[in-house]
């Protein structure tokens, strides 16, 4: 069964465990999606492609035999974390706050990065180390690829975007849209056009953050990664962006993991006067189903949602 970090804080043994799950979640992407604890380091599933056919039959006549098609999937763990090394004079001059600070700001590195993989990511372009993104996983040839115009860009179509919509099976899962600041801003602009009436709500999340809904979908934003660079921004082709669809749960799309994050106090280095703290996750991210994601494509960001 899958859990989402704040469901696995429930768990936490240690004040620094729930700390850390604290700070993962303290996004809206990590807050609600869920990781499936598995053994060993990587889960194959069976991807259901298409149904068997079935049809009547006369008396005495036969049914047609059919099979539906069957792919075998697997997806792996990556190794993903970092050492964090703080000189032993901050420890002695301004107390051990100042070493529970910078793994604080390491774990939200973390967390800003992860967002970053998750939309961005590619095995291919990281040598096998980075799980591919939604971006990788949904290209402009896959039937779960929506244009949000005939053009090369436009305004976000609210059209377009419920095709996006109908075309992820929420089945078993939560649906939520992705996008960023910017286009949550070029939707709600959208929304208060009388002639448009995009249909948005304003919602509170479990923690009581406020959250926008549209058609009853909540949005989560993914905002910078930890180079403060704009994660979904204007930089696909003729400066548009990309809008994503996600199902999210244990038969849709969820991240893997082999246990929690660890942190580990390794003590003093060896060669110079620092304490060294290492900080690791074995996950992954696993799409069970096809139509779990989809991604509306070719989105000028800058421009109010249109009809």
């Amino acid at each position: 069964m899958s859990l989402t970090l704040l469901q696995q804080g429930q768990f936490a043994t240690t004040g620094e465990q729930l700390a850390i799950i604290s700070e993962l979640a303290a996004g809206d992407l990590l807050s609600v999606l869920p990781f499936r604890s598995i053994e060993g380091n990587s889960i194959r599933f069976r991807r259901e492609e298409a149904l068997p056919d079935v049809g009547f039959r006369h008396v005495n006549g036969t049914l047609t035999e059919s099979y539906g098609e069957i792919s075998m999937q697997s997806e792996a763990l990556h190794l993903y974390g970092g050492d964090l090394r703080v000189d032993k004079a901050i420890l002695t001059l301004e107390g051990p706050e100042a070493r529970a600070w910078n793994i604080q700001a390491r774990v939200r590195a973390m967390r800003h990065n992860f967002e970053k993989v998750f939309i961005k990511g590619s095995e291919a372009a990281s040598n096998g180390l980075e799980f591919d993104g939604l971006q990788a996983r949904i290209a402009a040839t896959s039937s779960q690829y929506i244009a949000n115009q005939s053009g090369n860009s436009g305004a976000l179509s609210f059209a377009a975007l419920d095709e996006a919509l109908d075309a992820v099976d929420a089945t078993g899962g939560q649906k939520y849209l992705v996008m960023s600041k910017q286009m949550r801003r070029a939707l709600t602009a959208g929304s208060r056009d009388s002639g448009v009436n995009g249909g948005i709500h304003i919602s509170t999340d479990e923690l009581g953050r406020q959250r926008t809904m549209y058609a009853d979908t909540p949005v989560l934003i993914v905002d910078r990664d930890e180079k403060n660079v704009d994660i979904l921004g204007a930089t696909e082709a003729n400066s548009t962006s990309s809008v994503y669809i996600a199902s999210f749960g244990d038969t849709a799309l969820t991240g893997i993991q082999n246990g929690g994050i660890e942190v580990r106090d390794l003590g003093e280095a060896t060669d110079r006067p620092q304490m060294v703290t290492r900080m690791e996750w074995y996950c992954g991210l696993a799409l069970l189903r096809g139509n779990a994601v989809a991604r509306l494509a070719k989105v000028d960001p800058t421009l109010a949602a249109v009809a």
